[in-house]
């Protein structure tokens, strides 16, 4: 097996936990331990969910720069536009760290992780 295929597979396990886990929270977790009370369970699941994503988003960033300086696209726009949106989901979750309950930005952290992820098909495929 090539080593770029493994390190694209890298980057596209890193982003789908990190992608797919918050969607999954905001569509179901989320609605479903708000309608319990259950706010300690939601607390538990934030934090795990919150150490893994950092551990995926760590691996992804890592795997991100190898790809694009093996295919030398730092001076593609595409990526240029990807990576400040990606400032903006770091930014957004700091937010969310300082204040959990806002839907808002719980929401606009999916939809800026969403929008890097359409940006990296784009990227890859034209």
């Amino acid at each position: 097996m090539q080593t770029w295929t493994l390190v694209r597979y890298g980057h596209i396990v890193a982003i789908t936990f990190f992608v797919g886990g918050q969607l999954l929270l905001v569509a179901a977790v989320a609605p479903a331990l708000r309608r319990s009370g259950d706010e300690a369970t939601m607390r538990v699941i934030a934090r795990r969910f919150g150490i893994g994503s950092v551990v995926a988003l760590g691996l992804a960033i890592a795997t991100g720069v190898a790809l694009a300086s093996h295919y030398r696209l730092w001076d593609s726009n595409i990526l240029q536009v990807k990576l400040m949106v990606l400032v903006l989901v770091a930014v957004l979750t700091g937010l969310h760290i300082a204040s959990p309950k806002s839907r808002a930005v719980s929401y606009g952290v999916v939809a800026a992780s969403l929008l890097v992820l359409w940006f990296g098909v784009k990227l890859t495929y034209g």
